[in-house]
């Protein structure tokens, strides 16, 4: 289930090239965190985590850093840490592009 505050965050991977890999083949969206510390952030029995924790990753980078099953992918062997620190390495980097291209601003 979608969550609707800062529905606003999700349009914005529209046109947007993957965090992860550099491709922009058209699958590009904005994944919700769904790593160690998602229940923290929003994540329940189906719900996503708030839309301000949102990668924007192809369909392939997002079954990537989605499963927690190692074995999907032999050669992307990583712990579940590493998977979910990686998550949030992309969330910044989204975070980052996204302020640099003018598109979220700072108010103080």
């Amino acid at each position: 289930m979608a969550r609707p505050e800062a529905k606003a965050m999700l349009d914005l991977a529209k046109g947007q090239a993957c965090i992860r890999c550099g491709i922009n083949d058209g699958t590009i969206v904005a994944c919700h965190y769904q790593g160690l510390r998602s229940a923290s952030l929003g994540k329940g029995e189906g719900i996503k985590t708030h839309n301000l924790f949102v990668a924007h990753l192809c369909s392939k980078c997002h079954a990537i850093v989605d499963s927690y099953d190692s074995s999907n992918f032999p050669d992307l062997f990583m712990r579940k840490i590493d998977r979910s620190e990686a998550f949030f390495y992309y969330i910044a980097k989204t975070w980052m592009r996204l302020h640099s291209q003018g598109k979220i601003k700072i108010i103080k």
